[in-house]
């Protein structure tokens, strides 16, 4: 019998793909979502959605005495899409209190399981690499510093009133519904610049290393921490650095063509190279990302073709 799943974020990016995948299971899906940066087409037309800022209690309240909420899904977050033009009121609104909001209502219910989609960008620039959940947390930039605090007030929670939860530090997430602006996803803005014959830029020499996984193998983990790892946090990325030069050179393979570049100096505030010790979530939950990135490119390319032909 499926389950009533709160996904908040359910709009955006990776919150629709798991609202996809959870409504595809028979589960009851709520999605709530302030349509800030999600788009109302991502949401699966199963679920019942609510649009609110899950900053807002009694909009969060609402919903819980509206539904009998069995899991949590906390995806909603502001996307940091600059470093030098950060907001941290901001960041406190949309990353701490809208997750003391939704665990202050799932303590009260009891739900059986808080699910919170963090960052690795808690660890900052760190000391050695990979990095593992154990190491140091030493975030640079307020979207960093926000997403620690939240992940302390979920264990808080865990420890003073038993709820049970999950905590996954996502890595650098692409593929499909991904949006292109600003300076994040690399991946999403190489391909919307090769689908308008536009040159694609590299900052620096190219050589920085990133942890790129593909949105099927997020959502994989995402559902499969459901029943699983409790009381745990772990790294999802597929564990190994790629540089912006691989991913180029991926682009191009997968193109079957050369393709324009233009070289512009390294951007103000870049941490330099960053990839995750994944093993953990490999030992205690049996996942491993499947996806490679060329063939992650290659799925993300053909969805946006696919997509601009229905246009």
């Amino acid at each position: 019998m499926g389950k009533c799943v709160l996904v908040t974020g359910g709009a955006g990016f990776i919150g629709s793909h798991i609202t996809d995948r959870l409504a595809e299971s028979g589960n009851e899906v709520i999605v709530a979502d302030d349509l800030s940066t999600g788009k109302k087409e991502n949401i699966n037309p199963a679920a019942k959605f609510y649009e609110l800022d899950v900053s807002d209690f009694n909009a969060v309240r609402h919903i819980f005495e509206r539904h009998r909420i069995d899991y949590v899904i906390h995806e909603a977050a502001k996307i940091n899409l600059n470093v030098m033009l950060e907001d941290p009121f901001s960041d406190v609104r949309s990353s701490i209190i809208s997750t003391i909001n939704l665990l202050k209502c799932s303590a009260e219910v009891n739900v059986t399981k808080f699910i919170y989609a963090s960052s690795v960008a808690v660890y900052g620039k760190p000391s050695k690499l990979p990095a593992a959940e154990n190491d140091e947390l030493k975030p640079v930039y307020s979207y960093g510093i926000v997403k620690k605090c939240a992940e302390d007030y979920v264990r808080y929670f865990s420890g003073n009133y038993g709820l049970n939860y999950s905590i996954l530090r996502y890595a650098n997430v692409y593929g499909p519904r991904q949006p292109v602006y600003g300076e994040v996803g690399v991946i999403a803005i190489y391909t919307d610049k090769v689908l308008k014959g536009e040159p694609l830029v590299i900052f620096g020499d190219g050589n920085h290393l990133r942890d790129y996984i593909y949105i099927d193998d997020v959502v994989d983990v995402t559902l499969k921490v459901l029943y699983s790892g409790d009381r745990e946090t772990f790294n999802i990325g597929r564990g190994a650095g790629v540089s912006v030069n691989t991913v180029f050179g991926n682009f191009q393979h997968c193109l079957g063509k050369k393709i324009e570049f233009l070289n512009k100096p390294e951007r103000v505030g870049e941490l330099g190279s960053f990839f995750t010790d994944s093993g953990k979530a490999e030992r205690l939950l049996g996942w491993k990302a499947s996806a490679g990135t060329e063939e992650g490119i290659k799925r993300t390319i053909d969805y946006y073709r696919d997509f601009d032909a229905r246009e």
